[in-house]
């Protein structure tokens, strides 16, 4: 089982260890973090992350539209980012016609996984050569730390080789995670063709409960389909580069 970690006002915040793999074991824990939005960390919650090994912080939102603080987000002094380093990769054009047909308004169920892969596949490269050059702890992160963040963990978790219930299961338990909370965000509006803002709601858990039960017989499906190494390969990573993200999670 993977551990929910409590760095000082992080949201869905875990660690990708714990996972069982298909050869035995589990995933390494303390490697690869994946959260919501930063932004509500604390001074506490970064030197926790900074004691658990963080120094790289990769961001899958969409720049600078998702990026922008608001009320909600607690101040913090310059010194508590200091020796991190922040990689913005966007996993998704929200201004592609063909995204937005098949993916839009924004990412929100593994059906729409195998096209984001297809439509970006520069993006998503960015993203794994971030992990893959990362040389101590990363947290990778979105806005709710829910598809985007668990498209990229699946991809990871592929590589290691864990059981397609450990990636079920961590896919559910961010989809949990991020319908805990009530709170501020940034959405695409396709009809202004522009992004506002919302102020969502926690998701009672008997619809957190539905909601997953239509997601998790698509997500299966997409583990048993996407190859996430020769997908890889194909978007211009280098077989050192794939080597690296194979064994990043690996005990």
């Amino acid at each position: 089982m993977a551990d929910v970690l409590s760095w000082s006002g992080a949201r869905n915040l875990r660690d990708l260890g714990g996972r069982a793999l298909c050869d035995s074991g589990t995933t390494a824990r303390g490697r690869v973090f994946r959260s919501a939005a930063p932004e509500y960390l604390t001074d506490e919650g970064w030197a926790a992350g900074k004691q658990a090994g963080l120094r790289t912080v990769v961001d899958l939102r969409n720049a600078p539209a998702e990026t922008q603080r608001t009320p909600d987000h607690p101040i913090i002094r310059p010194e508590s980012l200091h020796g991190l380093v922040f990689v913005s990769a966007p996993t998704e054009d929200p201004d592609d016609v063909e995204y937005l047909r098949v993916c839009g308004p924004w990412l929100d169920h593994p059906r729409g996984w195998t096209d984001n892969a297809r439509l970006a596949p520069a993006r998503i490269a960015r993203v794994m050569r971030a992990l893959a050059e990362a040389e101590t702890a990363v947290l990778v992160h979105c806005a709710g730390g829910r598809d985007r963040t668990g498209m990229i963990c699946a991809m990871l978790l592929d590589l290691a080789g864990a059981t397609t219930d450990a990636i079920v299961e961590d896919y559910a338990d961010g989809w949990r995670g991020a319908g805990s909370y009530a709170g501020h965000a940034w959405v695409y509006d396709p009809d202004q063709q522009a992004w506002r803002e919302h102020h969502q709601s926690a998701t009672e858990p008997e619809d957190l409960e539905r909601q997953l039960a239509d997601r998790v017989p698509v997500l299966r499906d997409w583990v048993r389909t996407f190859d996430t190494a020769t997908y890889l390969e194909s978007a211009g990573l280098t077989g050192h580069e794939i080597g690296s993200l194979k064994a990043l999670l690996r005990p």
